[in-house]
């Protein structure tokens, strides 16, 4: 109202050519703010949403790597077992070839007592142990003269029966 009062013709025509100056609305501006805050909760949400995956994706990652080293300590625990079990397996058959050596040894003694028990082949046996006497002192062992007198045995027990076939034979 003022410059009405004062009104010349230089403000006059500056009032008329000049653009009129503009009252500050609210308009456009205010809607941007209030989109912002309207979604702003649902960024919070997003970004929230995004670091949970990340963290998750990490525990997914240890997860995996434990899983690994303990399949990895099982792998060698399965393998230290079955080392053992063939370790095992090899003294079992150490073991088993043993008892069948000791096994032989049994029926070879097993047989010289045999021998010893029958009074025909007592008489034969002297005879053969004085033979053998040389063997065993050249030799060390009593294996070769448990052969020697198995072999006897087996011979002089064939010799009767060959006999009583010729007679059969000849009657």
């Amino acid at each position: 109202m003022k410059q009405l009062d004062n009104l010349n013709f230089i403000t006059a025509t500056k009032m008329l050519f000049d653009e009129p100056s503009k009252k500050k609305k609210f308009g456009l501006d205010f809607h941007l703010v209030q989109l912002f805050f309207a979604c702003l909760p649902s960024l919070a949400v997003y970004l929230v949403a995004q670091y949970a995956r990340s963290e998750m994706r990490k525990m997914d990652a240890q997860l995996e790597k434990k899983k690994k080293e303990e399949e990895a300590k099982e792998n060698k625990i399965e393998q230290i077992a079955a080392a053992e079990k063939m370790a095992e397996k090899d003294q079992l058959v150490e073991v088993k070839n043993r008892i069948e050596k000791l096994e032989e040894v049994v029926k070879e003694i097993a047989v010289v007592s045999k021998i010893q028990s029958n009074p025909i082949i007592n008489d034969k046996k002297k005879l053969s142990t004085s033979q053998s006497g040389d063997i065993q002192s050249s030799s060390g062992t009593t294996t070769s003269i448990v052969k020697k007198q198995v072999s006897e045995s087996k011979s002089d027990e064939l010799k009767p029966s060959l006999n009583q076939e010729k007679k059969n034979e000849s009657s």
